[in-house]
């Protein structure tokens, strides 16, 4: 769907026997018979409608939002567009010249995103269909709703590998308006993705949340998931004690809930417990700070919001264990009517503990559900209109001004 036959006869030939790309080369694909085409991002057109023969550019990154007017009834299965496979099956070309090596796309992340709007990932196992589906109800799961290309290269203009991550979601309805967002990444290989900035300035909704330590010299943000602000992974029946657990970054503007289940014959060591837990639900490194804005620079510890916490484990007879971390994050726009930026004003941690004996709280059960989540809350308050004050004439004249008139 996204490469097109391409000739390099037209090419000049010092071009030609270039190995690598060069800035505004347009990337190659190949196809398991061979043939050569382009790498395509689909955009919008002159409309908002997708235009799916849009070049993708090297080393430009790109961003874009379109629409599709679909037909579920007809479009579910049949439209390649809503399907994963159309962005992940893609062989890029590590170089324009004839000889140059396929680079498959490997998927790094499936998000599926619920009719609620929560987000979780999925483990994608190897064969699995996650092609879209017409349920009885109406509904069309697993369509594609963002998909994000972040691609290595090196200093001679190869492409090392390349990387898709995917968000996947539900639409219903007999017509509809699907919105579709792409993107395209350009990372040169030795660099670090994870320090990328969220916004500029303010945050973009569905970007993760910057987060760091403080240290002497101001903030120290690490390129490591498990040292971000992050949310554990829901997956069927995942034990709390039992690891590996696996992360999710906190997307700004997204809320999202998860959670993992506490065996009651594992909690007899009341202050190991407390502390594995506190692991679990806030991550091994937990950070300090948050960034009130998207771009806030690592040096100004004043654009950084710190998260405030009331919570100091108390070891008691009854053996009081963490069951619920909530995350309050609180935000507002701020700057000019026509183009406000989203900033972060507060995070707070909410820990809430059992009141009483963990059998009693099971209702009788063997295990006791433990959970995580997030909520943003808008605290923007009413854009008012100002108004210029009126001028004001202080005028002083001679006496005899208006001599002989008055």
């Amino acid at each position: 769907m996204f490469g097109a036959q391409s000739s390099d006869q037209g090419l000049p030939a010092q071009v030609q026997s270039s190995p690598g790309y060069q800035f505004g080369d347009v990337l190659r694909t190949a196809d398991e018979s061979g043939q050569r085409g382009e790498f395509y991002l689909p955009a919008a057109g002159v409309t908002a409608a997708c235009v799916d023969k849009s070049p993708a550019a090297f080393l430009k990154d790109q961003q874009s939002r379109c629409s599709r007017r679909l037909i579920l009834e007809t479009d579910c299965s049949s439209l390649p567009a809503l399907s994963m496979d159309s962005y992940s099956n893609i062989l890029l070309l590590n170089g324009k010249n004839q000889d140059a090596a396929v680079v498959p796309v490997d998927v790094s992340s499936v998000v599926l995103r619920s009719t609620e709007g929560t987000q979780s990932e999925l483990t994608v196992g190897a064969g699995e269909d996650l092609r879209p589906v017409l349920l009885s109800t109406g509904v069309c799961a697993r369509v594609a709703l963002k998909v994000v290309y972040v691609i290595r290269y090196n200093a001679a203009g190869a492409v090392v590998n390349a990387a898709v991550s995917v968000v996947l979601g539900f639409i219903r309805g007999a017509s509809v308006l699907l919105e579709q967002e792409f993107q395209a990444i350009f990372v040169q290989d030795g660099g670090e993705l994870a320090l990328r900035l969220s916004g500029n300035p303010g945050y973009v909704v569905g970007r993760p949340l910057l987060s760091g330590t403080k240290t002497a010299e101001g903030i120290s943000r690490s390129t490591e998931l498990r040292d971000a602000l992050s949310l554990l992974h829901s997956s069927a029946e995942q034990d709390c004690l039992r690891g590996p657990h696996r992360r999710s970054p906190v997307l700004f503007g997204v809320n999202a809930v998860s959670g993992c289940t506490l065996r009651l014959e594992d909690a007899a060591n009341c202050s190991l417990v407390l502390q594995q837990l506190l692991d679990v639900l806030r991550g091994p490194n937990y950070p300090q700070y948050v960034a009130s804005f998207g771009n806030s620079p690592l040096n100004k510890q004043l654009d950084w919001v710190s998260v405030q916490s009331s919570f100091s484990p108390v070891e008691d007879q009854s053996c009081s264990i963490p069951f619920s971390l909530h995350l309050e994050i609180e935000w507002t726009k701020y700057g000019s009517l026509e183009n406000p930026q989203a900033q972060i004003v507060s995070i707070r941690e909410i820990i809430q503990t059992n009141s009483s004996s963990l059998p009693l709280l099971s209702g009788g059960g063997g295990s006791l559900p433990v959970q995580s989540s997030v909520a943003f809350v808008p605290v923007s308050a009413d854009a008012l209109p100002g108004y210029r004050a009126t001028p004001t004439i202080d005028a002083k004249l001679p006496f005899n001004f208006f001599f002989p008139f008055v």
